[in-house]
């Protein structure tokens, strides 16, 4: 595990000098603010639109982030042929795949609370309440975050980073749709969508932004099934990516 971790860390050394994830950030950031600056014209509930809007934007930012992170680190590994010399000697494939992911996961962590911190300022600077299941969203969000990157550490042992990104985007959509809104792209063939949809994840259990902003609680049970649940959904997709990649000749 010694080589999966100093790996890991090479990997944040690699990823922390990619300009992209600080555009992402940026972007994140200023939009935040500029949330904040949008006048109220006396609507009481102004630190809602805030919440609301403030937790769309972080969600749709993990997704950036996460492709933004993941979607070039095998397909230049490979093209550079760097992976041949870590594969012969210090690591196994396993380890090769745990230690780009422990490393792009860490910088998903500091990235999203950093983008969560943003959104708690704003509040906080233009004098609304802190909901308490913000915390708990934030951690929600994080298990997403991992959970996209398995996805998208997936579809780049098997395709190009030009068709990754819209691949994990369309999951990402298809992933927060009801099964009728998703039989309702193919009602002719009702029944095989309805069985797609279950076997797809469901990703709009991370997302609990409504019952947030509207002011209702949400069980703490919820947060701790919802993680498991992205949580066994992320060693999932790990366990097929290295299927995927010990498949594949490197040659």
């Amino acid at each position: 595990m010694k080589a999966v971790f100093t790996f890991a860390r090479m990997t944040i050394q690699t990823l922390a000098r990619r300009k992209v994830i600080y555009g992402i950030l940026l972007v994140l950031l200023l939009a935040l603010i500029g949330l904040g600056r949008v006048p109220s014209y006396d609507i009481s509930n102004q630190g809602r639109f805030i919440l609301d809007f403030g937790l769309f934007g972080l969600e749709v930012g993990v997704l950036l982030l996460a492709i933004g992170l993941a979607s070039n680190l095998f397909p230049k590994d490979r093209d550079s042929r760097i992976i041949m010399p870590l594969l012969a000697v210090p690591l196994s494939r396993t380890g090769y795949l745990l230690g780009r992911y422990l490393g792009a996961a860490v910088v998903q962590i500091i990235t999203t609370l950093i983008g969560m911190l943003g959104l708690i300022l704003v509040l906080v600077i233009n004098g609304y309440s802190i909901p308490v299941d913000l915390f708990p969203a934030a951690f929600l969000l994080v298990v997403e975050g991992l959970f996209l990157l398995s996805v998208v550490f997936f579809f780049s042992f098997w395709t190009s980073p030009p068709l990754n990104a819209p691949l994990t985007a369309l999951l990402f959509i298809a992933s927060q749709m009801s099964v009728r809104e998703f039989i309702g792209l193919l009602p002719s063939a009702a029944g095989l969508m309805r069985i797609l949809r279950l076997l797809l994840p469901h990703m709009d259990a991370f997302h609990i932004k409504d019952p947030i902003t509207h002011g209702e609680p949400v069980p703490l049970l919820y947060f701790l099934i919802a993680a498991l649940y992205g949580l066994a959904y992320t060693s999932f997709m790990l366990s097929i990516s290295l299927t995927v990649f010990r498949s594949r000749d490197m040659k």
